[in-house]
């Protein structure tokens, strides 16, 4: 018996399929603290086991499996799921998509990850095959029998998304690489005071045809007894119920299939809740979800003629009394460029909405040294190119001798070559994502590219700038006189007389890109503001351990300026604002 049990268990562990170094995963999009989860940190979350049986939609067989890994509310936990501020606060309606590396986009609602039992949808880390322990071969031809087989020896992508509470694995996607978190109606309005009644209900959005629903009895119905069981009010009794599948409703209007898309139902006071596609279609119980119009034996009249009623989920939140409208939302992406700025230096410095975008990026056009410190965040998509490969300080390397003229030319035939590239990449139903350095929306490095795309599928997201982060470096109220001006040494040099008036009122200058006509800016700066008006030149803002502050005099800008082995990335900041008692001149 011994050996027995030694022999099974050696076979156990022989074919367990475990991915030990598995890409990490993003959790994004309306949660408070998103997340990048390595293998390593997957390892340190209660696991759970989850037996699916891989038949999909179509009827193919991709074998047996119990899966082990980690529940989906447990990831979604432990990144603090939260709305923005809205009228209707409870997350009933918020939906998580998952993606995989291929782009396949796959629905959930937050009652089946939240409301129903949790086990039963993990981020599998590993796979044991449940083979037939007499083959396949005493009741199939071997024709058949092999094929069903040889799916045990496949290789499984992981991370992998397992929905075992379906009956069909459609949805049980591999290679996940990110989760986000979508509020598919933040500006719904909620109105507690509003008059609770609806006469019919209509179903709209991504339908085939917009179809209203005034009278069920032409539907054959389904009775149910549902527990009430709420999750602030705790149990409030039992009710019976009869109505129409919610299944059956759909598909009157012509639901076009696609499991990236959810079920917004809603009632006139603005209360609501989601519900998937796959959750309707694919649920080993399809008929667990009505809108009943019969309560208790009695025709619904009193709060509106219709109840949805989700008769199995544990909690009965999403229960909505006088429904009026189902819209059907497709959460799938389309295909845009998104211009991301990610700050001015360390990691810390990016916005949790630069985050977001990035996992939703499927490839990337940044420089080395973006991919080098945001990498967590990039996971391991591939960049297309550097954008400052077509900057003018590198295709003047590139081209030493080419004359002003020539380079400039040069350069406009490079950017219309990359953005030729983007466009092919975007064609193919991929998102790209730009990385910038900063607020794009200031100065970009990027920005030569905006016009030659269709701003309906552009997105541009600003980064914490320099200036923010420098002018914190001054411990100075920078604007005392009451402007401070954002330019460049070309931006004073071609509209002296505005700087003129300017300096009279004592206005503060933070100026970027100084050091091509610095010798002119000085001597302006002199000639207007006065040779002792105040200057702090800022070095690497935003660059912990590297970034400071020289103080110097407009006279000695220059001499400061040249001294110092930064060339690129440094502020000036010139007023009498910045004039303090404490100041080392430098």
């Amino acid at each position: 018996m011994k050996k027995y049990l030694t022999f099974v268990l050696f076979l156990f562990l022989s074919t367990c399929l475990y991915a030990s170094d598995l890409p990490s995963i993003s959790i994004t999009g309306a949660v408070k603290q998103p997340l990048n989860l390595s293998s390593e940190d997957l390892a340190s979350f209660q696991t759970a086991r989850v037996q699916l049986n891989e038949v999909l939609k179509d009827n193919s067989y991709r074998g047996a499996w119990m899966y082990r890994g980690v529940p989906l509310r447990n990831i979604l936990e432990a990144a603090y799921i939260e709305k923005e501020e809205t009228e209707f606060s409870k997350p009933l309606d918020l939906a998580a998509v998952v993606r995989n590396r291929i782009g396949e986009e796959i629905a959930l609602s937050w009652g089946e990850i939240f409301y129903k039992n949790s086990g039963d949808i993990i981020i599998a880390t590993s796979a044991v095959p449940i083979k037939p322990r007499q083959g396949c071969s005493s009741c199939h031809t071997p024709e058949v029998s092999d094929r069903y087989m040889k799916q045990f020896d496949r290789t499984i992508g992981f991370p992998k998304l397992v929905v075992g509470s379906d009956t069909y694995a459609d949805r049980s996607i591999e290679n996940v690489i990110s989760i986000e978190v979508i509020d598919p109606a933040p500006e719904m309005p909620s109105d507690k005071t509003a008059e609770l009644f609806s006469d019919s209900f209509t179903v709209t959005g991504d339908v085939e045809k917009e179809t209203k629903f005034s009278d069920l009895s032409e539907f054959p119905h389904k009775d149910i007894h549902v527990i009430h069981m709420g999750v602030g009010k705790g149990y409030h009794g039992s009710n019976d119920y009869s109505g129409v599948q919610l299944n059956d409703i759909l598909k009157k209007a012509d639901i076009r299939p696609g499991l990236s898309k959810i079920f917004h139902i809603s009632a006139p006071d603005g209360y609501r809740a989601t519900l998937s596609y796959g959750e309707i279609f694919l649920n080993r119980v399809e008929d667990s979800a009505v809108i009943a119009d019969i309560m208790n034996g009695k025709k619904i009249e009193k709060g509106g003629r219709f109840i949805f009623v989700p008769s199995d989920d544990l909690i009965s939140d999403r229960g909505i009394k006088s429904v009026s409208r189902i819209n059907v939302i497709d959460l799938k992406r389309k295909p845009r460029l998104t211009f991301i700025g990610v700050g001015c230096g360390d990691t810390d410095l990016i916005t949790m909405e630069a985050i977001t975008a990035m996992s939703r990026a499927d490839i990337f056009v940044a420089p080395l040294d973006i991919k080098k410190r945001f990498s967590k965040y990039m996971g391991d998509k591939p960049i297309l190119m550097d954008i400052f490969d077509f900057a003018p300080p590198n295709i003047k390397k590139k081209y030493p001798d080419l004359p002003p003229d020539e380079l400039n030319k040069k350069m406009q035939e490079k950017r219309l070559e990359a953005i030729d590239l983007i466009k092919t990449e975007i064609n193919k139903g991929k998102n790209v994502a730009v990385l910038d350095y900063g607020d794009l929306t200031v100065w970009s490095g990027s920005s030569y590219m905006w016009d030659h795309f269709d701003r309906k599928t552009m997105e541009i997201i600003p980064g914490l700038g320099s200036f923010n982060v420098g002018s914190t470096m001054l411990e100075a109220h920078t604007g005392c006189n009451g402007s401070i001006i954002l330019t460049s040494s070309g931006g004073i040099l071609s509209a002296k007389d505005m700087f003129r008036a300017a300096a009279e009122k004592g206005e503060t200058l933070c100026v970027f890109m100084a050091l091509k006509e610095l010798g002119a800016l000085a001597d302006f700066l002199k000639e207007t503001y006065g040779k002792d008006t105040p200057v702090h030149i800022v070095y690497r803002a935003g660059y912990s351990g590297s970034g400071k502050t020289v103080i110097t005099d407009v006279s000695g800008m220059e001499e400061a300026v040249n001294r110092e082995p930064e060339k690129h990335l440094f502020l000036l900041f010139v007023g009498p604002c910045l004039n303090s008692d404490e100041a080392i001149r430098n």
